[in-house]
This record gives C-alpha cells, structure tokens and sequence, in this order.
C-alpha cells in the first residue's frame, strides 16, 4: 500500500511538473520586445532609445523596417537606425574612455550537477555583445556569493570559481543582491541574465519560494529587463520551480525560455547576446514645435521582421518643456505679416506697364535661344558626371568606408570633378536614389569628406619632395608616361600621388614653379608636358576593384574557439574534410568530404552547400546566401563567425596603377567582440 502510493505520487508530481512546463512555455512563446526609454543625444534637439525583439528560441529578430508613431500619427521625417553593435564599435574607436550604454547583471546557479555548458553560453553571451559592457557577476547556492565588477571582454575569469554548495538554494536573495547595482547604473538599457534551474528557498523559514511577484515589480520599477534561461530542475522541484519562473516572468517581463535538454543552453545564450548586439539603436530629430510649445507626447515603434511578422513596441511619453522663445515668435510673426502687407500696398501704387519692355526682350529672345541650348547641352553633361560622382560617394558611406579613404578614392576615380562634391546642395541629399544620405550618420560623413576636399581645394598646391624628385628624374631621362607612372605610385603614397592627378593645369604650374627651387629641371617648359602625360597615365591604370578578404572564427562546436580560418579570394574555396580543400575542418563527422563553397561576387561573398548542411543565421540554406560581416554561419555541429575586409578601390570606378595597390594582412587574433 505504501509502495503504490509512492508511486502515485511521484507520477503526480511528474504530472504536474509537465503541466506547469507547457503552461510556461506557452505563456513565453511570443516574441520578447525589448525598448528603452528615450534620452537626449549629443545634439539636444536629437533623441535616442534602442528597440529589438527575440524570437521563443532566444534567436534575434532582425528588423527589415521600422516606423516611428507619435501620437498615433506616423512620424513625417523617418529615424535613423544603427546596429547596437556597429554603433559601439565606431564609438569605441572614437574614444578611449567611452562606454557601452549597457549595463548587465549576471546571475546564475553554480552547484554540483549544473553542466559545464553554462559558463561556455555565458562566455558566448559576452563575446556578441560590445566588449566595454559592464557586468555585475552574483553566483548562487545555498548562499549567494557577488564578485568584483568587470567587462564583458573579462567574463572568463568566471571560470575560476568553485561549486558552491547547493542544498536548498536561494535565487531570489542572489537577484536582489545584484539589483541596487543595477538600478544605481546610469545605462539606459539595464538587463538582468538568469541562468537558473528556478528553485528557491528564500521564505523565512527555508522550506519554500519567496515572492517573486514582488520581486519582478521591483525589476520593471528600476527599468531592468530579466533574459531568463532555466535548466531542468529535480524532478520533485519541477513543478515548483516553472511556477516561480512564470510568476516572475509574468511580473517583470522579458525573456524566458525552458529548456528540456541541458545541451542547448550554449546555443541559447550565444543567440541572446547576438540578440543584444543586433538592438537598433533609433535616433530622430525632435519637431522644432516641441522645443517652442513643449507638451508631452507618446512614442509607438512598429517594426516588421525579416520574416514579416510585425511587433510593436511603447516607447512611453515624451515631455518638453515650453521654450520661453514662442511669445518673441509670435509678435516676430506679427511684424513680418505688418512689414509683407506694407510692401504689397506700396507695389501696387508703383505698378506701370511693362508692354515695351516686354518686346525688347523678346527681340533678343531668338538671338539667344542657340546658345541657350548649347548650355543645356554642356549642363546635361556636368549633371551626368555630379551624378556618378555622388553615386560613388554614396556607395563608399553604405560600405563603412572612412572620410580620408573616400576623398583618396574619389580623386582617383574623378580626378577633375570630385571638387564638385564641395558644392552639392541638399536638395540633392534628398533623392531616394541615396538613401544614405537621408540619414544623420551618413550627412555627417559625407560633410566630413567635403570638409577634407574643401580644404585640399583651398591649400596652395605643392609635391612632396619624393613625388618631384620621380618628375625630375622623368624630365631628364624622356622616361615614358606609363614607366615613370609606376615609379610614382611605386615610391610615394596612394593619397601624394592621387592628389598629383588631380591637379588642374594652373595648379599644377604653381605645383611645379614651387619645386623648382629644388628641382631646377621642373623648371623647363617641356616639364609640364610631362607632368600632364604621367597625370593621364595615372588617371587610366589598369586598376581593379580592390581586394575582399574574408575569415571564420569558431564560436561553438567540435574545435578549438576562437580559431580563425581564412577564406581564399580568389576563385572557389572549398571547405570540407577532403585533403583538396582550401579550408579543412576535421574532428566533426558531420563535416563532409566537401561540404560547402566560397565565391566573391562583385564586392561581396558567396556560400552555398555542396554536400552537407549550411546554415546562416540559424536558418538553412538551401542554394547560396550573399554573406554580411558579423553572421553566423552553421557547417556541420560547428558555428563560425564571419568576417570581412577590403583594400583598394572600394568605389565603381577604376584605380590607378597595380603597383599602388596593397594587400591587407588578416588580424593575427580576433577580437570577440
């Protein structure tokens, strides 16, 4: 009797604990939206806040679109949005001292039986998202143990730590030892990671749960957003535990998800930090009536995913302060409305009539129509070339391409034309036809290229001692154009010699009268033929498009991590287990004999399958994906990060000589992130 009711009840706990499993699951199976609060930028009119959402798995969810609503109405100028990721990244390289605008507190259980594979994910986790991030590490057992602050990039210090002990555990004292850390940050996206198997014994007596609804309301009034991952707990805690995830998970929000087998958990928290570094970091000008008027507003993000399901999310309200300029703007109003009706009284007492006039025009009217059209003809060819041109520097802002880069490629792409950049209106900013330069980050580049221009424009032209001695020594020797070209892109650097072939005639005699001082043969008339020859010369090398080279780093599976694997340009890399492949990956009996292909095509690359499986971005390939710096590639059990960079001429148009080319070296260890 006593054996059968034993059974009994274990079969009802087990029962129960797979009901409250599926319950949780459920309730967790939307997607999570993630959105802070907005806050000022740089700039006061400017605001900024980050937006992003997880799919069930902990998987990103990517936006292909995204609309900004303010008070139900759509916003009339659209934001500008950036990856957390790239935006660190250039952010960090700007300033020594700066820091991530996220802060994360780190809690997890560290007992006896908990899979190695937590501190592995939680290594993951850390590695996608920006290196400075700062973590606030609590460990827990039965006693919770915190640790010193550190970064994201020292997480791996973790791994020193000793199992604590694990009887009866305590999650909830654990989570508030982290908490006045986090509130205290001044980060505008707070996040809590949990890893845990969702038992407690925080009660005052130790034989059961404490409150976690109080506790997830505490969480959401300090702005912490809970990514809650949980491992399977003791049979005989199961149902306990989901019961207490849930009700945390329903009280603060967030992300949480089940996992019924321990050997996911890697993948999981990999993907969430991916999730993290793929937040859209969504900045918007402030109407000007706001800042005069004041007034609080409520802001809505709708944003549609790769897949086409549309998420929205409350940003919250908005409150502006009433600038004491409107009154001064009204009676401003007031006076001009006076001063334009005063002119128009005073236009019409003046109106005489205009018949004379209007027939000496037109006599000369058919006298100036030929020439009328001549113009136009030369003004279709001017607009044709300001068109490439802008075509040109709009593609070298989409491709990353720094303010220098840019203006030494476009010189050498339009070397008489690129001055022309200096002068574009911003009408022109405005053709969708560049959308880049719709967006605030690429109008700052594209200022910053003309600045550089501007002020090449205005230096009195002048060569380097280098480049006039290549010229002097062309003079006297009657070396051919196209050999001395290669002497000077061989001996000086791609910025001296470019800014030489964009010289114009009158410059470039001003160039060559200064120099002569050192150089007396530039001095001779014929120099400036010469001169002129080796400029032509340079203009019309046989260039190329640049060079593209790509890596893997493993970041999971089979192998060491970390490993950099590098992609071949040219032509077909292979990667398989077959000793003829360009990249050979062994110990994972998934991998096939050839199991998948690079190409580059244009300026990018190109996977496909061959004979195993392919994934990007967890989903499967089943013919070939154009690959983008930063995705993630699944070959077989292993992941791997890929990565790209380029040399040369990033731009459409040709480059100048081969020599002048150079070709970039693969990092000898790769950052993680």
């Amino acid at each position: 009797m006593n054996l059968m009711t034993t059974i009994h009840g274990r079969q009802a706990i087990a029962a129960a604990a797979l009901l409250m499993m599926l319950v949780a699951s459920a309730a967790s199976a939307a997607p999570a939206v993630i959105a802070t609060r907005p806050i000022p930028d740089v700039d006061p009119a400017d605001l900024t806040f980050f937006v992003g959402a997880i799919s069930d798995s902990g998987r990103s969810l990517k936006a292909s679109s995204l609309e900004l609503i303010i008070d139900g109405e759509r916003a009339s100028e659209p934001p500008t949005m950036q990856p957390l990721s790239e935006w660190a990244t250039t952010a960090a390289e700007a300033s020594a001292t700066w820091r991530p605008p996220v802060s994360v507190g780190l809690v997890y259980l560290w007992v006896t039986g908990v899979p190695s594979g937590v501190l592995d994910g939680i290594q993951g986790f850390f590695q996608r998202v920006p290196s400075r991030t700062t973590v606030y590490p609590t460990i827990y057992g039965r006693m919770r143990q915190g640790r010193a602050r550190l970064t994201a990039a020292d997480v791996s210090r973790l791994g020193d730590v000793a199992y604590l002990e694990g009887y009866r555990p305590n999650m909830i004292d654990a989570i508030r030892l982290e908490l006045p850390d986090l509130a205290a940050d001044t980060a505008a996206l707070k996040i809590l990671l949990l890893v845990t198997d969702g038992r407690d014994f925080a009660d005052p007596k130790g034989d059961g749960p404490g409150d976690f609804s109080v506790l997830g309301r505490d969480l959401r009034k300090a702005g912490v957003t809970p990514l809650i991952v949980a491992i399977p707990a003791p049979e005989a805690d199961a149902a306990q535990a989901t019961a207490n995830l849930r009700e945390l998970h329903d009280a603060a929000g967030g992300f949480l998800r089940s996992l019924d087998q321990t050997s996911d958990i890697e993948n999981t928290l990999e993907s969430l930090g991916q999730s993290v570094a793929d937040l859209q970091r969504v900045r918007f000008t402030t109407p000007f009536s706001w800042r005069l008027f004041g007034g609080s507003h409520r802001l809505l993000v709708r944003q549609t995913a790769a897949g086409g399901q549309r998420l929205n999310a409350d940003i919250g309200m908005v409150s502006a302060a009433p600038s004491g300029l409107r009154w001064l703007l009204v009676a401003l109003v007031l006076v001009i409305a006076g001063v334009v009706g005063g002119a128009v009284v005073m236009m019409k007492g003046r109106r005489q009539p205009a018949v004379g006039r209007s027939s000496s025009r037109a006599g000369r009217g058919d006298d100036d129509d030929d020439d009328d059209r001549d113009g136009d003809d030369d003004g279709d060819r001017r607009d044709d070339d300001g068109e490439e041109i802008l075509q040109a520097a709009h593609d070298l802002i989409r491709r990353g391409a720094s303010p220098r880069r840019a203006v030494e490629e476009l010189s050498r792409s339009f070397p008489e034309g690129v001055s022309s950049l200096v002068q574009v209106d911003q009408e022109t900013l405005q053709d969708p036809r560049f959308p880049y330069f719709r967006t605030r980050p690429g109008r700052m580049r594209l200022q910053e290229i003309r600045d550089i221009l501007a002020k090449k424009s205005a230096a009195v032209p002048t060569l380097t001692s280098g480049l006039a001695a290549v010229l002097a020594e062309a003079v006297e020797s009657q070396m051919p154009a196209e050999q001395a070209a290669e002497m000077l892109a061989a001996r000086v650097g791609a910025d001296e010699w470019t800014a030489f072939a964009g010289l114009d005639l009158d410059r470039l005699a001003e160039a060559l009268r200064a120099s002569s001082r050192s150089h007396p043969l530039l001095a001779r008339p014929r120099a400036r033929g010469v001169a002129v020859a080796i400029q032509d010369a340079l203009r019309a090398g046989s260039g190329s498009h640049g060079i593209l080279v790509g890596w893997l780093v493993r970041t999971g599976g089979p192998g060491r991590r970390g490993e950099t694997l590098r992609i071949s340009g040219e032509g077909r890399c292979v990667v398989g287990q077959a000793p003829g492949c360009a990249i050979r990956i062994t110990g994972d009996g998934t991998i096939a004999p050839e199991h998948a292909v690079f190409t580059i095509e244009g300026s990018a690359f190109v996977i496909a399958p061959l004979g195993g499986s392919l994934s990007v971005e967890g989903a499967t390939v089943p013919e070939r994906h154009v690959l983008s710096d930063g995705e993630t590639i699944g070959l077989g059990a292993g992941l791997f990060i890929f990565k790209s960079a380029s040399a040369g001429n990033l731009s459409s148009g040709n480059v100048g000589p081969r020599s002048a080319r150079r070709a970039p070296a693969v990092p000898r260890s790769i950052s993680q992130r």
